[in-house]
């Protein structure tokens, strides 16, 4: 015959065994949580710098379309889905230089983001923003420029407003 004793034992046992395996659970899924999300930025900064290649590859390929149309004012910038089908066209206006024409803001950034990608200014769900640098002036005008794309925190990417090139160090 089981005692009164006995039966409060085994149900004592039973709890501190049932609060290991809760606690071993717990912390199984919190080390799954931080492994995978500390692989996330990793993902966000690759989607961040393949845009900033794509973003570059368009200001090259409105450079050329430029060169071709005698030097306008204005192109008409076409983009590609995987396949080649044409997707959207954009007009995009061209400085002296032969550069897609960013206005001195970070509208004018965001502007330029959408010329030249036609995507939203997304990162794996995050809004990707849009920032105008100045630089430094020389005879009144600011050589180094640039559009800093970035999430709130983490990866970037610069555009450099006249020369048409991306900087991708941010991003790594």
């Amino acid at each position: 015959m089981v005692t009164k004793n006995e039966r409060a034992e085994h149900g004592l046992r039973r709890l501190y065994i049932n609060i290991a395996v809760i606690v071993v659970f717990a912390l199984a899924m919190v080390s799954f949580i931080v492994y995978f999300n500390s692989a996330e930025p990793d993902v966000k900064a690759r989607i961040l710098a393949q845009y900033g290649k794509q973003v570059e590859s368009s200001a090259t390929n409105a450079h050329w379309k430029w060169q071709a149309e005698g030097r306008p004012e204005m192109i008409m910038l076409i983009h590609y889905d995987s396949q080649g089908k044409e997707r959207d066209r954009r007009p995009v206006r061209m400085s002296h230089l032969g550069v897609p024409w960013v206005e001195a803001s970070s509208q004018g950034c965001n502007k330029l983001w959408k010329m030249l990608l036609n995507v939203p200014m997304q990162v794996d769900g995050f809004r990707v923003i849009g920032e105008y640098y100045r630089g430094e002036l020389v005879d009144n005008e600011p050589v180094n420029s640039r559009c800093r794309f970035r999430l709130s925190r983490g990866p970037y990417f610069d555009y450099h407003i006249y020369r048409g090139k991306v900087s991708l160090e941010g991003t790594q």
